[in-house]
């Protein structure tokens, strides 16, 4: 990955370069970011470098207000807001933005992704996928700044998964998205789409016996203190949009515009190291709490859920999107 990291730096120092030698000055002006996540989580550690690294290139006159930890709602909701331009900024994971944009889905497809380095090559090693999105973004009032790398997702709950069976009629809570819903049901779950904030209590009250999530978001969100349980699955790589409302990239000035995509490219460089450097320890972290990773064999989970594919290209979105799954499918 260091060749991969120095690429990318390179354009992240170039995007500086570029901003720097525009001399014009940025309008001053407070902007607003919502965020379901908590501050350490790695979503809103990238989230906060962005607001960081804009404030700094803007040379203090672009001031946005982090938001984290749900307090503007859940992503369903945040994003709506960002698309009617009550919000600015948000990170969203892109199955609940696929509530709005369904074409989002294709991130969710299982398996899609092989590895870190399948995704990194995928969203940074041309600029296919982001062009294609952001041109379908532009039509439902939205600006897509860049993909934030979050993790790997497994499944978390009240009992060990060892295999297939161990999942069978059980309750699992998925992220808003279809695509989702048939995955786990394809794997013979009960699929119940709830949102971000409301976990934790749908866990407490056994209300669902598992959740799909990241290992690093169970870690930060404390979901050690409920259930003992996590199956290291890695059905998805997540990937989080950020995005911004249409209305308010529309009222930025030359310089304004730098500087937002400056701060991106410095923290698409940040978040691919971070995201590789607490891979190395967030097994370990989560196993000091007390909770036991299994590691189920995952050709029987891939196997069972490639019927999933076909089911959305049947959809219009799916249709439309067929050629980025073929895409991210032929990276090497």
């Amino acid at each position: 990955m260091m060749a991969y990291s120095k690429r990318v730096a390179g354009m992240g120092v170039a995007a500086l370069l570029a901003f720097s030698a525009g001399g014009v000055a940025v309008s001053a002006q407070e902007m607003s970011m919502g965020d379901v996540n908590p501050p350490k989580q790695g979503t809103s550690v990238a989230a906060k470098h962005f607001i960081d690294k804009l404030a700094e290139l803007s040379g203090g006159k672009i001031k946005v207000a982090h938001h984290h930890s749900g307090a503007l709602g859940g992503e369903r909701e945040v994003s709506q807001q960002i698309q009617l331009g009550a919000v600015d900024f948000g990170p969203i994971t892109t199955a609940p933005l696929s509530t709005l944009i369904p074409e989002m889905s294709v991130f969710q497809l299982p398996y899609i992704f092989r590895d870190y380095d399948h995704l990194f090559k995928t969203l940074d090693g041309s600029d296919t996928v982001v062009k294609y999105y952001d041109a379908v973004l532009d039509k439902k009032g939205l600006k897509l700044v860049g993909f934030i790398a979050a993790g790997y997702r497994g499944i978390y709950g009240h009992y060990p998964i060892n295999g297939l069976a161990d999942v069978k009629g059980k309750k699992v809570r998925v992220q808003e998205d279809k695509i989702l819903v048939a995955t786990f049901k394809a794997l013979g779950m009960i699929s119940t789409p709830i949102a971000f904030p409301e976990v934790a209590t749908a866990l407490q009250t056994k209300v669902i016996e598992f959740a799909e999530g990241g290992v690093n978001t169970f870690y930060h969100n404390k979901f050690y203190d409920i259930v003992k349980y996590v199956a290291d699955v890695r059905h998805t790589h997540q990937a989080v949009a950020l995005i911004m409302s249409k209305s308010s990239w529309a009222k930025q000035d030359a310089a304004g515009k730098k500087a937002i995509e400056g701060a991106w490219a410095s923290t698409r460089t940040f978040n691919r190291e971070f995201i590789l450097n607490e891979d190395k320890s967030i097994q370990d972290n989560v196993r000091a709490k007390g909770v036991t990773i299994t590691k189920p064999d995952a050709a029987p989970f891939r196997a069972a859920t490639q019927s999933v594919y076909e089911e959305f290209y049947a959809t219009p979105a799916g249709k439309d999107a067929r050629k980025i799954v073929d895409h991210i499918l032929a990276v090497k």
